[in-house]
């Protein structure tokens, strides 16, 4: 048992130490910029993927009509393939360039000459041999070089634009954002297309006019042909697609020479053809995709893998799987890297005995690449390849499973990193009193705030936040009521800090939305506590001075009515720290509240002048300490004179008083002492489900 337990713990720890591994590595700049710029090709690869899986529909009859009856369709297809797939490398330099400009946190005109200054860079990778263009770079085909100068032409231009005497800035002062960032670009970006052009001048004098493409394929090419064995040529062919798919280049597209030249042919004598590989090998497309796809369907518990999935199904069906590559993403994703490359080769070793020992025949016909599974075995080898096929994916599921749940749990370590950074300067712009500016900042701040937005748009119309409610005592432990708390548990990062929830409502207009929702549930409860315990506990919900530049008071009365429920149960907080103006809008939307019967109560209650006015008015019944004052009132005497004289100030202008965070009988007793009329905090309960609190089992 004891050897059982330790063998457990070591276990557990080689798990920690892998997923610390695998975090640490997902985490560095140079792969976050890289993921996140192929992040955002994946519009660009649906619409290609799309475009290509119809034009390359695996049936005849299909294939005619596209083609020969209604061409127009073919022509308007190809177009948009060209405009995608065709333009794919140019695509993905300026990705990365922008990418790049996020991850410096650099402002939005400016992420324009880093993208300008990468295209000029790119364009000189274009060789001119015989007068004409290396079109062919811009495709699928330049990924590699793509890559290159997306990340070092960014990374040039940065070092180059921060030399104070090559910027130009001391000749832009006064100017417009756009020109002083011309002007400033001037020198550096002249460098930077100059280093790229110099390169590639020098590249083609030393190998006789061959682009790096070109000897990348001849230098592969003299590999292959040195191999002898065929196994062994084949085995090295599926490597070397897959590692570099993993590396971040179009694996297929830069070995496709040698699939031509070595593996093009089919026969009776031939085990090793492209046919073999598309129908047993790249089933899905490259790493096998269609396991992945199929383990997102059985195993991944996030919706994001979800839906992720769905949107491949129409082109992973038909071998085009640049949807998860890019989407999941597959590509420079340590995580996968192992069985996107294992998986390949058992498929390609069970598929290579499976025709050695007779168990299937040696495809004989070409098998179009596009033909999905299933179809393709049985068109290849009858019956028996389609067994083969469905063994080779049931272990490629059981492969990729782990890997699957390792990478959702690295993922939502890194986003809810991300949000507690979020949350961890939010936090620190309120101790200020700043106003933070989260939604249009271009760093990773500002991407998870406009992620969190839409998301939070979609919960409030799906009606997935709740309240809360956490009771609120007089000084013989009575209930007198409970505060509503906001509360959103996203289906995949958990409990959003309340704060938060309100400033991206605040920010993205969608306040009225969301307080329709927490007066609609508020006001509903005080009609539930009031027809199961029959008595007259009020329920208080908090509302921000944002709150009162739309009809508020008027949709209250509408839902009092609604619901039959007395204003005087309905009580309202407004933070101090909202610095609420004396403006005549906010005075008489104030007075028309209180006129309806609600209680009016100052939150986050201190000394300052604002807290003093907000007194003066004779507009609030209610105010509630802050809570800094409460938590230290035991350890800080100053804070029991702050406390003990607010409490005497609100006794002569018959206010009562509210005290939070209560959390011992110490400081109940002495806040009790002090005359404190009413009190919250964990010392009587924590925040409850309405369940909880109409049964009083708290």
């Amino acid at each position: 048992m004891e050897k059982k337990r330790i063998l457990t713990e070591r276990e557990t720890l080689f798990n920690d130490r892998i997923m610390k591994l695998f975090f640490k590595i997902e985490n560095s700049h140079l792969l976050s910029i890289i993921r996140r710029g192929l992040t955002m090709l994946v519009p660009v690869i649906v619409v290609g993927a799309v475009a290509h899986a119809i034009l390359y529909f695996p049936n005849e009859s299909f294939t005619y009509w596209i083609t020969e009856q209604q061409a127009w369709i073919a022509a308007f297809l190809k177009m948009v393939y060209q405009g995608t797939f065709g333009m794919f490398s140019m695509i993905l330099v300026v990705a990365l360039a922008v990418s790049y400009s996020v991850e410096r946190g650099e402002a939005i005109d400016k992420m324009f000459f880093y993208a300008i200054t990468a295209i000029a860079s790119f364009g000189t990778q274009l060789v001119v041999v015989d007068s004409n263009m290396g079109w062919d770079i811009l495709g699928n085909q330049g990924c590699f070089v793509a890559m290159v100068v997306g990340l070092l032409s960014s990374a040039i231009f940065s070092k180059l634009e921060s030399i104070e005497s090559i910027s130009l800035r001391k000749y832009t002062l006064g100017m417009d954002a756009v020109l002083a960032n011309a002007i400033q670009s001037i020198f550096p970006s002249t460098i930077t297309v100059g280093v790229f052009a110099l390169s590639e001048y020098v590249l083609l004098k030393i190998s006789g006019g061959k682009d790096i493409y070109t000897l990348w394929t001849v230098c592969s090419e003299k590999i292959f042909a040195s191999i002898g064995n065929e196994f062994l040529s084949a085995l090295l062919y599926t490597v070397l697609v897959h590692v570099l798919w993993i590396l971040g280049f179009h694996g297929s597209h830069m070995m496709e020479s040698v699939a031509v030249n070595h593996f093009q042919t089919v026969g009776e004598n031939i085990i090793f053809s492209k046919s073999m590989f598309d129908t047993y090998v790249m089933m899905g497309g490259c790493g096998t995709t269609i396991c992945v796809l199929i383990a997102i369907f059985l195993f991944a518990k996030k919706k994001r893998t979800r839906n992720i999935g769905k949107l491949a199904v129409p082109t992973v069906i038909f071998n085009a799987n640049e949807i998860l590559n890019f989407g999941i993403p597959i590509m420079l994703n340590p995580v996968f890297a192992i069985p996107f490359i294992c998986v390949p080769i058992f498929a390609l070793v069970l598929s290579y005995g499976a025709v050695a020992f007779g168990i299937i025949s040696p495809i004989c016909n070409e098998i179009a690449w596009t033909m999905p599974i299933m179809t393709s075995g049985y068109a290849a080898s009858g019956i028996a390849g389609v067994i083969l096929q469905i063994i080779i994916i049931t272990f490629g599921v059981i492969i990729y499973a782990p890997f699957l749940k390792i990478y959702e749990k690295i993922y939502d370590l890194r986003m809810q990193e991300k949000i507690k950074k979020l949350v961890d300067e939010l936090q620190e712009c309120e101790k200020k009193g700043e106003n933070p500016n989260f939604l249009h900042r271009m760093d990773d701040a500002g991407m998870v705030t406009r992620m969190l937005l839409q998301e939070l748009k979609i919960a409030i119309r799906q009606k997935e936040l709740f309240l809360l409610y956490q009771p609120q005592v007089d000084g013989e432990g009575k209930c007198i009521g409970a505060e509503a708390l906001l509360r959103w548990k996203h289906p995949e990062y958990g409990f959003i800090y309340p704060p938060l929830i309100i400033y991206l409502a605040k920010e993205g207009d969608i306040l009225p939305d969301l307080e329709r929702m927490l007066f609609d549930t508020a006001i509903s409860t005080i009609k539930q506590v009031s027809e199961a315990r029959g008595e007259g506990l009020k329920i208080s919900v908090n509302i921000t001075a944002h709150s009162l530049n739309w009809e508020l008071e008027g949709y209250i009365e509408q839902k009092l009515k609604e619901y039959q429920v007395s204003a005087k149960y309905l009580w309202i907080e407004i933070t101090e720290q909202d610095m609420l103006t004396n403006s005549e809008m906010v005075i008489r939307k104030i007075s028309r509240l209180k006129e309806a019967g609600h209680k009016l109560l100052i939150d986050d209650f201190g000394m300052g002048h604002t807290s003093l006015i907000y007194l003066e008015s004779e507009h609030f019944d209610v105010v509630k300490l802050d809570g800094s004052l409460v938590r230290d009132i035991i350890r800080k005497n100053t804070n029991q004179k702050i406390v003990a004289s607010v409490i005497e100030l609100a006794k002569k202008l018959n206010i009562k008083v509210v005290a939070e965070y209560v959390e011992t009988e110490e400081e109940y007793n002495l806040l009790k002492d002090m005359g404190c009329d009413w009190y919250q905090g964990y010392l009587f309960s924590k925040p409850i489900s309405l369940e909880e609190f109409i049964n009083g089992t708290w």
